[in-house]
């Protein structure tokens, strides 16, 4: 049995079934979780609140670091100090850990970081290093960001994917239409290339083809890039904003093909729900997305090149088997390698190494 202390968020718009806390809900019985969750939403009275803050600023060192990030690593140090625990882990490093670290040095508790963010950005905040000298493990998401980070941290690093639900993300038991609209998807805003997106989207409307667009975008708090107010007002693209977990299987599902422009990343959830809902992927040759994409599901182009990611479309709007084949290979990765039980899998036997 081994007891987890974890400091975890929840985010609005992912479900229990999206998103890096679904790991939790993979391990097995032997693992006795007791959580704190943060919320980057929670309201303070205003001297708390204030207070909070200045105190974010003297530790944090990070953009994501906040008030709330603080409070809550008050409330994990609480906890910790009883000493009924064996490891902490921090599902987001970026946003929560400030003195984290030193505290549960001194309780003598081993302490495992999962970071999230790419490595463009911890390029810009290397400062944040000195940090890691009382972390026992840093779990990265990509072969790259582990690379990026043992020049950091040397031998302290691991790098376990993130993961997908293949049972509720999996293809219809029918086989995929050979008739119909081309319906082409794209989810998702952070670090979504969505001028390079809009490019694209722009130009395959013009040729005289059966192609469907739907975009599932969430607008956060009420801004909307121009280029993707643009698409919002063509005829053949569909906007999506907040569904729910069944309607975004569905779009899934419906999909010839995944287009997933991007200016960055480590993991990516939508890339990664369309794998295992077996729907070949059209994104941005990026390093770090080749721990979960090969040539054989996918269709790497180069960085903001939209008529790169208009060739591709093309060849799969015109080759039906190619679709079949890569959607099916897609599938079967998902499966083999990124099953949250997998993922769950391999985090216990890290937290085991840690508690030795």
């Amino acid at each position: 049995m081994v007891r987890l202390l974890a400091l975890r968020e929840r985010f609005a718009h992912m479900s229990s079934i999206s998103g890096y806390d679904a790991l939790y809900g993979h391990f097995t019985p032997d693992i006795e979780i007791e959580s704190v969750f943060c919320n980057f939403k929670k309201m303070y009275p205003r001297g708390v609140g204030r207070l909070l803050e200045k105190s974010s600023r003297l530790v944090g060192g990070s953009g994501f670091y906040n008030a709330q990030s603080f409070e809550s690593e008050i409330r994990l140090f609480l906890k910790a100090r009883r000493k009924k625990h064996d490891i902490v882990h921090y599902c987001y490093g970026e946003s929560y850990l400030g003195f984290g670290a030193i505290l549960t040095s001194r309780l003598k508790l081993p302490l495992v970081v999962t970071h999230h963010q790419p490595v463009s950005w911890w390029a810009q905040n290397s400062a944040l290093a000195h940090k890691y000298k009382n972390v026992n493990t840093v779990i990265t998401l990509s072969e790259y960001d582990k690379n990026y980070f043992e020049d950091l941290v040397p031998g302290r690093v691991v790098c376990i994917p993130h993961g997908v639900d293949i049972d509720f993300y999996k293809p219809e038991t029918s086989l995929k239409k050979e008739s119909g609209p081309f319906k082409i998807l794209f989810v998702g805003r952070y670090l979504r290339d969505t001028l390079t997106l809009s490019q694209a989207v722009k130009k395959l409307l013009s040729f005289p083809a059966d192609i469907y667009f739907d975009i599932v975008y969430s607008d956060k708090a009420g801004y909307l890039p121009a280029e993707m107010r643009e698409l919002s007002t063509l005829s053949k693209v569909k906007w999506h904003s907040e569904i729910g977990d069944q309607n975004l299987l569905a779009l899934y599902r419906q999909a010839d093909c995944c287009l997933i422009p991007l200016n960055d990343c480590t993991a990516n959830n939508a890339i990664l729900e369309a794998m295992a809902c077996g729907v070949p992927v059209i994104t941005t040759n990026l390093p770090a997305a080749h721990t979960y994409l090969d040539d054989t599901m996918s269709i790497m182009c180069r960085q903001k090149n939209s008529d790169d990611l208009v060739e591709a479309v093309l060849l799969l709007y015109n080759d039906i088997s190619a679709r079949v084949v890569m959607g099916e290979r897609a599938r079967k990765k998902a499966e083999q390698y990124f099953d949250w039980n997998i993922i769950a899998s391999k985090t216990i036997t890290l937290f085991n190494d840690c508690n030795e």
